[in-house]
């Protein structure tokens, strides 16, 4: 059994949900919140501080892992479309992909992605999620001031794609889920349990508390007050009756703030639309302004598109039934805090905490296996050296031997007859050799010659320039193999390349060159993959196909 906490990290407040994992099922067991109350005097930064650590002390809180999420403010995110489905080579061709769209070094960002699918047009769509290290490395600062090493970091808009399988909705259905924060609203889209999209909005409930304040003309604290107090909006299903005149305003005055969320959630949603070509068929809202009234009705009044609230107490999550009243305000946490539920099989795969960054674990085990391996490094280090002065030894002794043997064999055949007085002539030898050699060459050079006027019409031969010919310059591209067979009675043959090269797209350029030859058909990837030992950044690729001498009827 496995005690998991999701690590809801908000600006008005901080949530944590308490997920008790065992090997076949789970249980959403707990839920906590503290409202962070800011001074003027202190710094944001120390308040948060301050707040984590009570929230875990006065509640006693300790798992075996923290799971938590960046806000989606200081995240970046692309989709991509690559023309393979190898995720080795999606991994290596992600950064490519990216990086002249980010105005920063590469070097300084922390990039991971998720391949979403297959598009229509045959493409594997790839989403790429991307933050500053500055910003991650903050971010990871301030948790362990209080002593918490989250093991994943997720993005918080993008975990409630977490929750989709759970949602009430059609399998082909195209839902969005949205969750109206303190100072941000997070959108993520799903159908048919496939990412679509997700996205942060740089406007929440504060919005509201502000507007207010400013058209009352109270101060913020007296706008809140207002606003948690009468906490509804007015609509054509609910126009206020009921209301004292006092109230009834105020009920308007929020109306009206709320046109600004609903004004950025319709740009996102046509967005949307207009990019993936899919309609919306409903809409599920969470969030500490959901609990306001009206507000899921007036949404969908305003964006045409029907809302209901998610209450995940409501859903096939297996959540405790005292939680229910805070079902509306916990979908964040808990969509963070199910990434660690086994059963779940589709589920955001993004976790920042990459490279320098990476979670360990435990550094006093890293330490003592640290040193075993030292140890055992210095032992072998130690008997290299002792092999190598003995095999030294023996191959010195080896050499004098040799050496003797050799003046022993050079005075009974020698390429001279004459010996030196008590040692070899060798400036003799060297003059004897190098003529022997120059004669050799001579012959050898006449054997080309004639191999070449006898072989000119060769198709192996033919086949090999034709396939040099192709291949574009610019590719690097060492061949390991060229292996021509010839096809009996016909001009032709069936011919394999084996060849290394610099990446796979490089294997692409080559593929696509060899395809427009002419003489050159039926061509087929056999196999490809990093070479042994050159940690992906050689690939070995095999391709079979047909050669067909051009004027043959071949048809490229």
């Amino acid at each position: 059994m496995q005690k998991v906490i999701g690590l809801d990290i908000g600006s008005y407040s901080i949530k944590a949900v308490e997920i008790i994992n065992s090997f076949k099922t789970y249980q959403i067991k707990n839920f906590y919140e503290l409202e962070m109350s800011y001074k003027d005097d202190v710094e944001k930064n120390v308040v948060l501080a301050q707040c984590l650590e009570q929230l875990f002390r006065d509640n006693n809180l300790q798992a075996d892992r923290i799971l938590t999420a960046m806000p989606g403010q200081y995240i970046s995110s692309r989709i991509v479309s690559v023309g393979f489905s190898d995720p080795r080579k999606i991994n290596m061709a992600v950064l490519a992909e990216v990086e002249d769209a980010v105005p920063f070094n590469m070097d300084d960002m922390v990039v991971d992605h998720q391949i979403l699918g297959t598009a229509p047009d045959g493409q594997t769509r790839v989403m790429v999620v991307m933050t500053r290290k500055t910003f991650l490395k903050s971010f990871l600062e301030h948790l362990q001031r209080v002593n918490i090493d989250p093991k994943l970091i997720d993005v918080d808009s993008l975990s409630f794609y977490n929750l989709a399988p759970y949602l009430q909705a059609d399998p082909d259905e195209c839902v969005a889920m949205v969750d109206i924060g303190h100072e941000k609203t997070s959108v993520c889209i799903v159908q048919g349990g496939v990412l679509k999209m997700f996205r942060s909005i740089n406007i929440g409930g504060a919005y509201l508390t502000e507007f207010l304040s400013r058209d009352l003309e109270s101060t913020l604290a007296e706008a809140q007050n207002v606003k948690h107090r009468v906490s509804r909006l007015v609509c054509e299903a609910d126009p206020g009756i009921g209301l004292s005149a006092n109230d009834k305003l105020v009920a308007e005055r929020m109306t009206l703030a709320c046109n600004a969320i609903v004004k950025d959630l319709g740009r996102t949603l046509y967005a949307f639309k207009t990019w993936d070509r899919t309609k919306i068929s409903k809409i599920f809202l969470s969030g500490g302004s959901a609990r306001i009234k009206n507000m899921d009705t007036y949404l969908g009044e305003q964006l045409g598109v029907p809302v209901f609230l998610n209450r995940l107490d409501a859903t096939d999550l297996k959540i405790d039934e005292s939680l229910s009243e805070k079902a509306l305000v916990m979908p964040q946490s808990v969509a963070i805090g199910m990434r660690s539920v086994v059963s779940a099989k589709k589920h955001s795969q993004i976790n920042l905490r990459k490279g320098e960054f990476a979670y360990v674990q435990n550094y006093a085990q890293i330490m003592r296996v640290g040193k075993i391996v030292a140890q055992v490094l210095g032992v072998a280090i130690f008997l290299l050296i002792v092999s190598y002065g003995f095999r030294s030894f023996l191959y010195n002794r080896q050499m004098v031997e040799l050496e003797k043997e050799y003046q022993k064999e050079y005075s009974n055949v020698g390429i001279s007859k004459r010996k030196s007085q008590g040692n070899l002539d060798f400036q003799k030898f060297r003059t004897d050799a190098r003529a022997a050699i120059q004669k050799e060459i001579a012959a050898r050079k006449d054997a080309v010659d004639g191999f070449m006027a006898a072989s000119g019409t060769s198709s192996g031969l033919l086949a090999l320039q034709d396939v040099s010919l192709a291949i574009p310059k610019t590719v690097k591209i060492d061949v390991t193999q060229f292996i021509f067979s010839g096809l009996p009675g016909q001009a032709g043959g069936k011919l394999v390349l084996k060849a290394e090269t610099d990446g796979y797209s490089s294997v692409e350029a080559i593929k696509e060159a060899l395809k427009k030859s002419p003489t050159l058909s039926d061509l087929e990837e056999k196999q490809s993959g990093g070479k042994p030992g050159s940690d992906n950044k050689i690939i070995e690729f095999s391709l079979n196909m047909t050669y067909k001498p051009a004027g043959l009827g071949h048809k490229g």
